[in-house]
């Protein structure tokens, strides 16, 4: 089965299926109450059985009453956890830095979260400029194991001191790199450019900004990828990325996940005919907690193509405008071809699905009576008149009053219907009671394909690393080594000299 479950319509389970247009984006409405976990999101996670699915789970509650059904169905189940990251598969954000503007996202969006009052001064520049420079020493220079957060603040501690004359240990050791070289470049155009008297105080607010990755449960978290995430397009998987929703200490690395989520899954597909070789599912709840993404409209716009549907889920249509602006919240509302109203939790998002519906014709009847008085009697006339008028399909009012199992759902290219929602306990009844688990007991496992890498990885370092030797110990040797020039007259003369010397039996 594939398809999202979109509610019940005349007793039937109407369902969108995989192939619909002119996309398969959802945006999907509804505050407190509504009942958007228990009829749509666990509803849609039951159902699908085909394609790969990602969905953001706030309290777990959906991983616990769905992971060991998935299994059955066939599943590779993940669970990628910013509440308790002891109880996650590991994710490593330097993995997926292959080149300099990936690692200017990366030192980009981790700067970003400490950076509250959105103030973007030379103090902001000039430690971004720096934390990317680590990060392309990291992933260039050190060995795999240490190409994560946990060495590059290893590497930084080690070196982050000056010598017996006051040179910069940290200068050396980008100095030594290949003057082309993307951390040495890096380096020098950055944080290298500042005055000298500043670069203590950049080191300063960026070992401010990166110090929650020195705790060892976010070093472990953030040390390798149990997965990776160009598997999701290629097997059937099941990811589970819980957040939470009253602690935004980790909102930049959330928004970090799902920035190199969208990037893999594209750049995977353009090399498989701008197709993903398995179907993607996202249902992303309590999204404005995702943090703020650049580009996520057009993300809409585009997916449609590389077989990824995209269902959105916010409490209010103002919740969307304030994260986005209204611009933007339009944009990203327009590129979802179905919409659903699960309830109307403030008057701005009833007159926003009032809007949508537009108007019906109604016809109104009206009666009228009229009296005449002459000099020898009166008389009266009635008279009866029908006239057809517009009005709203539905008012705010009675949106906001909808009884709590019905819901709205408005297409980009049929009328809409007013429906009831498909409770998950009512299509699949005992289900997720009878296979609950905890989903404190999950525990992570590497793939084999990951240690594959990763064991890949070693061995072309080692490689490079002799390379590297040998080709120094040649320089030195060359550096070492005394040269003559054939011209030297003194030398030939030494040459005749020492000659004679043996002709005449001399020492």
């Amino acid at each position: 089965m594939e398809g999202m479950i979109l509610g019940l319509y005349q007793n039937k389970v109407l369902i969108q299926a995989n192939s619909a247009k002119p996309n398969r984006n959802i945006m999907v409405v509804g505050g407190p109450g509504s009942y958007k976990t228990q009829s749509f999101v666990i509803t849609n996670v039951l159902y699908e059985t085909n394609n790969s699915l990602i969905i953001t789970d706030p309290k777990a509650e959906v991983y616990e009453k769905t992971a060991a059904i998935k299994e059955k169905q066939g599943y590779e189940v993940h669970v990628i956890n910013f509440m308790n990251m002891s109880t996650s598969d590991r994710h490593n954000p330097l993995d997926y830095v292959r080149k300099e503007t990936q690692a200017t996202t990366v030192a980009t969006k981790m700067v970003d979260s400490a950076n509250k009052d959105g103030k973007r001064d030379v103090w902001y520049y000039s430690q971004r400029a720096l934390l990317k420079a680590l990060i392309l020493y990291a992933i260039y220079e050190l060995e795999p194991k240490k190409r994560n957060m946990r060495g590059l603040l290893e590497f930084l501690q080690t070196f982050d001191t000056d010598d017996s004359k006051g040179e910069s240990e940290l200068d050396k050791q980008f100095l030594l790199l290949e003057f082309t070289h993307p951390a040495r470049r890096a380096y020098e155009l950055g944080y290298k450019k500042a005055k000298q008297e500043m670069q203590g105080s950049i080191i300063v607010s960026m070992l401010t900004t990166i110090s929650d990755y020195v705790d060892s449960e976010v070093a472990e978290f953030t040390s390798f990828s149990d997965f990776h995430l160009t598997d999701i397009g290629q097997r059937k998987i099941m990811l589970y990325v819980i957040i939470p929703l009253m602690d935004q200490s980790w909102q930049g690395l959330i928004n970090l996940f799902f920035s190199q989520l969208f990037n893999e899954l594209y750049d995977f597909a353009s090399l498989h005919h701008a197709k993903l070789p398995r179907p993607v599912t996202m249902i992303l709840d309590e999204f404005p907690n995702l943090g703020k993404f650049e580009n996520y409209e057009e993300f809409l716009a585009t997916c449609r193509g590389y077989d990824i549907g995209v269902t959105t889920i916010v409490q209010t249509i103002t919740q969307l405008q304030d994260r986005y602006g209204e611009k933007k919240a339009e944009s990203i509302l327009g590129n979802c071809a179905t919409k659903i109203c699960l309830n109307a939790a403030n008057r701005s998002t009833a007159n926003y699905f009032k809007d949508l519906l537009d108007k019906a014709t109604v016809k109104v009847e009206t009666e009228s009576a009229s009296k005449q008085h002459g000099r020898d009697s009166t008389s009266s006339s009635q008279s009866e008149s029908e006239s057809y008028t517009a009005r709203d399909l539905m008012t705010a009012g009675e949106i906001m009053q909808m009884a709590s199992d019905e819901s709205i759902i408005l297409f980009a290219n049929k009328p809409p219907i007013r429906a009831k929602k498909a409770f998950q306990f009512k299509l699949f009844p005992d289900v997720t009671t009878t296979y609950q688990i905890n989903q404190a007991d999950y525990r992570a496992k590497p793939s084999a394909s990951q240690l594959d890498r990763l064991a890949t990885a070693q061995q072309l370092f080692e490689q490079e690393a002799q390379a590297k030797e040998t080709a120094r110990k040649e320089r030195l040797f060359e550096e070492q080594t005394p040269t003559f020039d054939d011209d030297f007259e003194d030398f030939h003369g030494f040459e005749f000299i020492d000659q004679q010397v043996a002709e005449e039996g001399g020492d």
